[in-house]
């Protein structure tokens, strides 16, 4: 034992002596022939993690090219959908990308407390399965404290699973191995543990503890005939055999070496020969270059320049000269200089109701520019499970989307902390995932999709039209499709010899009904469209490792509390009544909460029915109203000029357009009488104090219209369009109604995912809230030469 383990220090010791310096124009082959590989990413950023009634969840979607990030330079569907806990898709709404972005929001009113997972993906995507399409876990939680879990009995040793993960991928015999390992929880968190190697005598060979979120390493050089397992300190009756060591075979240890990285190759040091393999480094699917390595002994060590990878995940393969797999690991390479927004606050605290501004300067390399409007989040830090570090655009891009499986706090990889440095931490997760999980494996073997599944912007309407009472197709019959309650054609077209039909490409917004009207070559009516049917969404069947649970913490328990405290505070004659574990809310009158928007809560809500459908917006008013009169071009409320708002917006609405609504558009209306504060900034809407608002909000889907029933060759469908998105309410203070505007309880300060750059440089500006606590900054976007744009800051809001 003494002579072996000499001669493994004296090889060690001299092993630069068999080095072999990869430089590129040595390279003896190169795969420029190789085809191009055709994938896209989705990144989903969605403002915070907690959420609670009547918040609305907000959404960005980047679409980029999945090797070079760029934003893809087209029109693009992109579903975005709300998943529950059982797998029902209980919200999905259809994004249209322009120039590889697009925003959205859900709201989250009729939605029942526990945990969500938002879920994007395009008909690209779906050819390369689950994992391809982005998951993020979010929480509803209606409740004032938190929901309880029920426990699962486990047997003892089965509440910890630890992996022991040779590097290359496996243990070879008499030669010193690195072993990655992971210590996981049930819930898939890493925990601390320490223990002990020991072979099948019970021998302690080694000791190990984990360094970073459960993992850690170790060296261990098997011996022929023996089997090896752990022990852990912390389950003293667990032992957990490590993989079985190979007679055969390579293993590789890799390590950084200033701007090189230096890969130590070994083999058996008992074998009567050494190996012939090739040296193959490889990124997203695409070969960067091969040599073929001729070991002069046992240990070789292989040298290359960091600059010959692209930044992100690579792999390295050794393969023997019939090309099977000998050892293989991946690495994370970044040539990056950090992130590329500097972002400066005018102070580091503020009070409540105090103006905020930001400075934020892009750090471009020469030539490139701000390809896109970038996203600014602010968001109180009590509503995310783990600070900030679970996710941003950099760690989704740079890791999540290129390795299976949920990673844990992937933000945290690119910043250095006390302990550990970046290269580290990426490094021990390089080894702790494996060389069976690399998304790009998956992505080469997959038959290259359809480009019509790649060009898919806008919505199709297809059917086929058949005789009234007979079952034969109708050939050259003319379909006319428009819209349901206006007079405006979208389009017209006539059937094939199958009598099929189909209108591609059309742009339609929101939910609503379209009126398709048939007719045959002679003019007549007697035709039935049947349509074809949407795919269906009702479920989906997530991957278990798509990301990982999220556990509601006593921060944001304790914020959803002050919140719902202060809107029953607002409004007293609500009647809500608090008990301890319950809410229950007893309405004294008709009106309805409006968390999170214009206003709280209003003096009447109105709800229409289908009674109501004949008559027309303005009468409806003036029978429910008695307050309310009509001067046509003007209308009144107790007096005083009305303005209008139609689901939330606040664009200021003319008569004109109101007049224009129909009743079965509409859901409900609310009524604030003048007088009623609603916190908009003084230069919209007026001063509310001596006017109305009544707030219109409209159906997703209009009701069909009693004239438009039994007509023949005619059909009324709903369609589901892109959704438009909202913007964000912003509350903005002046000495006026700093005072006297209601309690502001808003979790996420501050939305814009449309903020322009000139010349790399944008001031950002928005008002705190009522809420003291520490609050994180966001700001991102993808430049023309696919860089990530990102930065982040924080600042404090105190009390009065």
């Amino acid at each position: 034992m003494f002579n072996l383990m000499k001669k493994i220090s004296i090889a060690l010791l001299f092993l630069i002596s068999f080095l072999v310096q990869l430089q590129a124009q040595e390279i003896k082959s190169r795969n420029d022939a190789r085809k191009q590989l055709l994938f896209e990413k989705l990144y989903v950023h969605v403002d915070r993690e907690f959420y609670s009634p009547g918040d609305v969840i907000w959404m960005k979607v980047y679409q980029v090219n999945g090797i070079t990030h760029q934003l893809n330079a087209n029109y693009r569907n992109i579903f975005v959908q709300l998943v529950s806990d059982k797998g029902k898709v209980v919200k999905d709404i259809i994004l249209f990308s322009i120039n590889g972005q697009a925003a959205g929001e859900f709201r989250t009113d009729s939605l029942l407390s526990g945990m969500y997972t938002i879920r994007a993906t395009t008909k690209f995507l779906e050819n390369f399965g689950e994992d391809a399409c982005f998951h993020q876990k979010i929480w509803i939680n209606k409740s004032m404290k938190s929901p309880e879990v029920p426990a699962i009995a486990q047997p003892e040793d089965s509440k910890i699973d630890v992996a022991f993960l040779p590097e290359g991928g496996n243990l070879v015999l008499n030669a010193l191995n690195t072993v990655a390992f992971k210590a996981i929880n049930l819930k898939g968190r890493g925990i601390y543990v320490s223990g002990q190697i020991r072979n099948d005598r019970g021998d302690t060979l080694t000791t190990f503890a984990t360094t970073y979120l459960g993992m850690g390493k170790f060296k261990l050089m098997p011996q022929d005939g023996t089997s090896y397992y752990a022990t852990i300190d912390q389950y003293p009756g667990l032992k957990i055999p490590l993989p079985q060591a190979r007679k055969d075979g390579l293993c590789m240890n890799c390590r950084a070496e200033g701007e090189s990285l230096l890969l130590d190759i070994s083999s058996n040091m008992k074998g009567s020969s050494y190996p012939v393999f090739y040296f193959i480094a490889s990124h997203k699917g695409a070969v960067l270059f091969r040599q073929k390595i001729r070991m002069a002994d046992y240990a070789q060590s292989i040298k290359v320049n960091k600059s010959m990878f692209p930044d992100g995940i690579s792999k390295v393969t050794l393969v023997d000269t019939i090309m099977a797999p000998m050892a293989e690991r991946l690495l994370y390479i970044d040539n990056s200089k950090g992130d590329l927004l500097s972002l400066h606050l005018n102070r580091p605290e503020f009070k409540p109701r105090e103006a905020v501004k930001i400075d934020a300067d892009a750090l471009l390399e020469p030539g490139d520019t701000i390809n896109s409007n970038m996203l600014v989040a602010v968001v109180n830090r009590n509503y995310f499970s783990n600070g900030e570090s679970n996710q941003n655009i950099k760690s989704y891009l740079l890791l999540d989307s290129d390795l299976k499986g949920a990673i844990e706090s992937p933000a945290s990889y690119f910043v250095d902390d006390k302990f550990h440095t970046q290269a580290e931490k990426l490094d021990l997760l390089m080894l702790v995932h494996g060389w069976r999980t690399y998304i790009w494996d998956d992505v080469v073997k997959t038959p290259s999709p359809s480009l019509e599944d790649w060009n898919d912007a806008g919505i199709t309407v297809s059917g086929r039209v058949k005789k009234l009472l007979w079952k034969g197709p109708i050939p050259g019959a003319t379909v006319a499709l428009d819209y349901a309650f206006k007079k405006f054609r979208i389009g017209e077209t006539t059937t094939d010899a199958t009598g099929r039909f189909a209108f591609k490409n059309i742009y339609l917004l929101d939910a609503l009904k379209v009126m398709l009207n048939a007719r045959t070559k002679d003019g007549s009516r007697n035709a039935e469209i049947l349509l074809d049917p949407a795919p269906a969404k009702d479920s989906v069947i997530l991957s278990t490792n798509s990301s990982l649970d999220i556990d509601l913490n006593s921060d944001f328990m304790r914020d959803n509390s002050v919140k719902r405290i202060k809107e029953m505070q607002f409004n007293p004659q609500a009647g809500s009544i608090l008990l301890a574990g319950i809410d229950v809310v007893t309405k004294k009158n008709d009106a309805i909460m409006r968390s999170g928007g214009a206003y709280s809560w209003a003096d009447n809500t109105l709800t229409i029915t289908r009674k109501d459908y004949n008559m027309t917006l303005i009468d409806y008013l003036r029978t429910k109203i008695p307050s309310f009169t009509d001067y046509g071009d003007t209308v009144l409320l107790r007096g005083k000029a009305v303005n209008f708002m139609i689901d939330g917006t606040d664009s200021q609405y003319n008569l004109r357009d109101i007049r224009t609504l129909q009743m079965n558009e509409i859901e409900t209306i609310d009524i604030l009488n003048p007088g009623f504060r609603i916190g908009f900034s003084p230069d919209f809407l007026g001063n509310v104090n001596q006017s109305g608002l009544i707030a219109i909000y409209k159906k997703t889907t209009p009701d069909i219209m009693q004239a438009d029933i039994y007509v023949k060759g005619r059909l009324v469908p709903d369609i589901k369009g892109f959704t438009l998105p909202k913007k964000f309410y912003s509350p903005e203070y002046t000495l006026e109604n700093i005072t006297t505007a209601p309690f502001d309880f808003r979790p996420t300060l501050f939305w814009n995912p449309d903020v322009n750059f000139e010349n790399g440089k944008s001031t950002i500006n928005f008002f705190t809230s009522d809420i003291p606590a520490d609050y994180v900054v966001y700001v991102e976007g993808i430049t023309k030469k696919g860089k990530i744009c990102f930065g982040t800051t924080h600042f404090t809001v105190n009390k009065k």
